[in-house]
């Protein structure tokens, strides 16, 4: 009998759960179709929209229990088959840039060259990727799909390109989905610590931390040739005796020192605007927020409105700036897991031959966001993911606009006004940062991981070539 009434609770529980979730899905879905009514979005603009939302809903526990995507490894990969999908579904029609997929019996699309027919194309492909990488908000994205067609003509011309698109967004989704079924990303990678100094281990604050993505270096790029291709500079050393030699060089002293000085979570030396830096850039997985692509996703976003994109430059904006970052994430795993250099709160409470020991260290953490203490992310230091992802879509944008200068500005849902500090345990209030150039949006993001206290700079320098390289090369192939 108690085993009953555990199981009709726990059944209790979970519908309860649903429900609400369903809700909330339903409502959000409503307000995005508001948007595209009131922003007049095309749809590229309106299915990258839901997708950010997507992002920020599978870290929401009232939504998701366990994230579908979870780190920037996986989010990066997903968010490349989703814009991937919906440009070479454009691309359908278009012909204007040569496919990244090989698609068989695609249906014809001359005689459909109309506005329903590219969009339901779309759509269709969109809704089915979607479904496919975040099937626990298969609501959402149901309403999403049926409230945007609903908008569109209905007359017997529009209705019949609207089916003959939504057959080409099909097979599309269908397509790329089967092509990356096989690219390695489930398999299971294992990291054994190397227990010296200099190696890569656990943040001590959150000793049962994981090791997320070991194995992602070998998942199979989506533009560039491996994840090795770009592999980082052998500085730090690929074996014991050289690594205590890097470790124990002027050029390690340096960023030791700098991020003692600036990281730390009480320092005297960092600026409000140096904190403000740290955390607007953050993004590392805390609730409602989760992970960099999503965040890059919106940097995108901003300068695609501001320059009033076409929707075929937005459909290939977005999908070249997630393909470099799915790249990016796949270059800069590998780099991470091959050489397995030490964060900063490993290095600076062990200490070494040229460096103090400061037992109890902290940094001020990638921000928990009221979910726990701040923490320093569960992978190796070098290359930076946060910089590796910076250079590959700041790189993409100045190549696809051919000019480095843009006035921009941006918002992080790190200070939206909603989102709790874990140090003071305050609301942050809404920011709003000023960028007269992509580079100096970038430099930001890069120093905004010295300012956490989590990365070496050395680990940001390599990761922004990394990023920058990926970008030139996925903009080259692609062009």
């Amino acid at each position: 009998m108690q085993y009953k009434l555990i199981i009709v609770l726990a059944c209790f529980v979970t519908s309860t759960i649903c429900a609400t979730s369903g809700s909330t899905l339903k409502n959000q879905a409503s307000t995005l179709l508001d948007q595209l009514n009131s922003q007049k979005m095309d749809v590229i603009l309106f299915w990258n929209a839901v997708l950010i939302r997507a992002g920020a809903n599978d870290y929401d526990t009232s939504i998701v229990a366990t994230p579908d995507q979870a780190g920037p490894t996986t989010t990066s990969r997903a968010f490349a088959i989703i814009h991937g999908a919906m440009y070479e579904a454009m691309n359908a029609f278009e012909r204007t840039y040569k496919p990244l997929f090989n698609f068989i019996n695609m249906p014809k699309t001359n005689d459909v060259l109309s506005n329903p027919a590219v969009e339901a194309a779309v759509t269709a492909a969109a809704y089915q990727t979607l479904v496919s990488l975040y099937p626990t908000q298969k609501t959402l994205f149901d309403e999403a799909q049926s409230g945007f067609l609903n908008t569109r003509k209905k007359d017997l011309l529009s209705q019949l390109a609207t089916v003959r698109g939504t057959a080409v967004g099909y097979l599309v989704a269908s397509t790329i989905l089967s092509n990356r079924r096989s690219d390695h990303s489930q398999d299971k990678g294992v990291y054994t610590p190397i227990m010296q100094p200099g190696y890569h281990q656990a943040d001590p604050t959150h000793p049962s931390q994981s090791f997320l993505s070991p194995q992602w270096g070998n998942v199979k790029p989506f533009v560039i040739r491996s994840g090795s291709q770009f592999r980082a500079s052998n500085i730090v050393g690929q074996n014991v005796a050289q690594r205590l030699q890097y470790i124990n060089s002027q050029n390690y002293i340096n960023d030791y020192n700098e991020v003692v000085r600036l990281g730390s979570l009480n320092s005297t030396y960092r600026t409000a605007d140096q904190t403000e830096i740290g955390i607007f850039w953050g993004y590392d997985g805390a609730p409602k927020i989760g992970v960099p692509p999503r965040l890059y996703n919106q940097v995108v976003r901003v300068i695609a409105i501001q320059r009033k994109n076409t929707v075929q430059q937005n459909a290939r904006l977005f999908a070249l700036a997630n393909y470099a970052m799915a790249d990016a994430a796949i270059s800069a795993w590998e780099s991470k897991y091959y050489y397995g250099l030490w964060r900063p709160i490993v290095a600076i409470r062990q200490g070494t031959r040229n460096t103090r020991s400061i037992p109890n260290w902290l940094p001020l953490g990638a921000p928990a966001d009221g979910s726990g203490i701040n923490f320093t992310p569960g992978f190796p230091s070098y290359v930076s993911g946060h910089a590796t992802f910076g250079g590959a879509v700041f790189g993409i944008l100045r190549l696809f606009y051919g000019t480095d200068t843009m006035k921009f500005q941006l918002q992080s849902d790190e200070y939206n006004g909603i989102t709790k500090d874990s140090v003071t345990n305050k609301i942050r209030p809404v920011r709003t940062r000023y960028y007269q150039s992509f580079t100096q949006a970038e430099d930001e993001n890069f120093l905004s991981r010295i300012y956490l206290g989590v990365h070496w700079r050395l680990d940001q320098e390599a990761g922004r070539t990394m990023g920058r390289q990926i970008a030139s090369y996925v903009f080259t192939q692609n062009n």
